[in-house]
């Protein structure tokens, strides 16, 4: 069963995706294009249900607008909005990252060595994996408007705490961002104090 091919535009046409290429925004078509010229078939599906059709501006009514000085002042702003919005969100996103690391740095999980066989990581850890989600829960109400990501993020992040404290408490215990037994016995690399052998011994279930 052959795929379809998906659609191409007609000669001398360009679609929305193509415009967003050139730089134009949404709000720049509708200012200086208007309504479109034409459509095609939209080659995606949404499940078995075909995406509305793409619409397709005449390429020669485009290149007279992006030749217009009006035109190239709008599209010079809005370029600018768009990376003074980027520079926004990567402060906002680099600020909310550390709030995250220092919120979990609140976390300190105690641990108790037991006498327990070299690489049982799992065994090693399951104790305190309840104190995990008591922590995570806390931190949901702590932190305001937490999405689904930054939780995942906390929950790893606390999970780490937990291995580093682990790998404390254990010689044999992987710390986390540990690197790869082979990388760990190259020649110039110092080692830990497990060695590269040992890794294929450990239970890591």
């Amino acid at each position: 069963m052959s795929r379809d091919k998906p659609p191409l535009n007609p000669p001398g046409f360009l679609a929305t995706q193509d415009l967003k290429d050139r730089g134009w925004t949404p709000t720049l078509i509708m200012r200086f294009l208007g309504e479109h010229d034409q459509t095609r078939p939209n080659g995606l599906r949404m499940g078995r249900r075909r995406l509305p059709p793409v619409k397709l501006y005449a390429e020669t009514r485009v290149l007279e607008v992006e030749r217009d000085d009006a035109f190239l002042a709008a599209q010079a702003r809005a370029a600018d909005a768009r990376e003074r919005a980027e520079r926004n969100r990567a402060v906002r996103d680099a600020k909310r990252a550390a709030l995250l690391e220092a919120a979990v740095g609140s976390y300190t999980p105690s641990v108790h060595p037991e006498p327990l066989r070299k690489g049982a990581v799992r065994k090693a850890r399951e104790p305190y994996l309840a104190g995990v989600d008591f922590a995570l829960d806390r931190l949901r109400r702590e932190i305001p408007k937490l999405t689904a990501s930054e939780e995942a993020r906390l929950g790893e992040l606390l999970r780490e705490r937990l291995d580093e404290a682990l790998a404390a408490a254990y010689a044999w215990y992987p710390a986390p961002h540990s690197l790869p037994p082979e990388q760990e016995a190259a020649p110039g690399r110092k080692k830990g104090k497990a060695k590269a052998s040992d890794w294929r011994e450990w239970d890591w279930d």
